[in-house]
């Protein structure tokens, strides 16, 4: 949690409007944990990450991607049985280019070691 010294004060409020159940469950939690209702809905609203649900033209990205991979996989598999082993690496390439792709869709890390 963010600290703050004690010439600084906190000048911004945020009006929430709830039910008398939801408020008393609020301050109950804030009880139990030791802290007021003020720092516990901080704590709360700054520390927790909501995603957003993805646009279509991403889903159709990932989709399409996850598609190509597919394809990729059937290829590298049939250059490996017919021992075509120059045309392995390309495809090889091929494969880690989309899995970056996804990644990227998805915001992952993608560890560049970790590709074929």
């Amino acid at each position: 949690m963010e600290i703050t010294n004690n010439l600084t004060k906190r000048t911004k409020s945020i009006k929430v409007y709830l039910f008398e159940n939801e408020k008393a469950t609020i301050e109950e939690k804030a009880a139990a944990t030791g802290v007021t209702a003020s720092e516990y809905l901080r704590s709360c609203g700054l520390k927790r990450v909501l995603t957003t649900k993805p646009s279509a033209d991403l889903v159709t990205i990932r989709s399409a991607a996850g598609m190509a991979k597919s394809e990729l996989m059937m290829l590298l598999h049939l250059v490996k049985e017919t021992d075509h082993p120059q045309l392995a690496q390309p495809v090889e390439k091929a494969i880690a280019f989309v899995d970056k792709t996804i990644a990227a869709a998805y915001n992952l890390n993608f560890d560049k070691d970790n590709s074929y």
